[in-house]
Formats: C-alpha cells, structure tokens, sequence
C-alpha cells in the first residue's frame, strides 16, 4: 500500500507543477515584447503585471488566474477571453472590450474600465465591480443600468 500511495503521491506532484507552467512561452514573449495579437492564445498564470498592452488583440485568449495587476489594457479587445481568477488589481481597461468574456471571480474594484465594453461578458457571485460603475451582475452576465 506504501508503493501505491508514493505513484499517487508522485504523480499529484508532477501534475501539480505542469499546471504552473500552463501558458505558451512563444505566445506569452510575442505578446509581452512584440505586443502582436494573440488571437485564442493559453496565457493562463502568465504574470503580465505592468505591461502595457495598449491595443493588443486578444480575443479568445485564456488568462485564467493570469496576473495582470497594474497592466494596461487600454483599446485592447478581449472579446471572449477567459478571465476567470485572474488578477485586474489597478488594470486600465479604458475603451477595452470585454463582450463575452468570463470574468469570474475576478475583481474589477480597483481596475479603470472608462468606456469598456462589457455586453455579454460572464460573472458570478465573486466579481466585483467599481461601485460608481453603471452595471451590474443579473444573473450571469453583466449588463448597463
């Protein structure tokens, strides 16, 4: 019994350490040096605090659980990306679009989403939004007072 629980325990372990590393480097470097669309692309757990991605197409893409703390996202289309558990502290979202995106569980409190387009986006009961924003969580999507 001893044998078994070491391959379960090994095996817990190695796949607890690719999921670290889930995002594509290529894509994460094209992105965070180029600033080139990234178009569907896995940047989840990618750490992109402070980047300025400024108009940076990245619709579709998987940020879950990524850092974007600080970031600047402004113009930036991340239409129908997934945003779940990432982290938007003090994002710029100015002018982004977010339609469709899964945004939950994310904190969008402290983030400036000054004409963001958010119609259709995906939350739950753990998204916050700026108190003076016009919009709310029904249901399981965003929508404009």
């Amino acid at each position: 019994m001893n044998r078994w629980m070491l391959i379960i325990t090994a095996l817990l372990l190695t796949t607890g350490s690719l999921g670290a590393l889930a995002f594509d480097e290529t894509q994460y470097r094209s992105v965070t040096v180029d600033h080139a669309a990234c178009l569907w692309c896995d940047l989840s757990g990618a750490k992109l605090a402070t980047v300025d991605l400024t108009g940076v197409d990245l619709t579709g893409t998987d940020l879950t659980g990524a850092d974007l703390s600080g970031a600047v996202l402004r113009n930036a289309d991340l239409s129908g990306a997934d945003l779940t558990d990432a982290v938007l502290t003090g994002t710029d979202l100015t002018g982004a679009n977010l339609a469709g995106a899964d945004l939950n569980q994310v904190d969008l409190s402290s983030a400036v989403l000054v004409g963001a387009k958010l119609e259709g986006a995906y939350c739950d009961w753990a998204t916050k939004l700026p108190s003076d924003a016009a919009m709310f969580c029904e249901g399981v999507t965003l929508a404009h007072e």
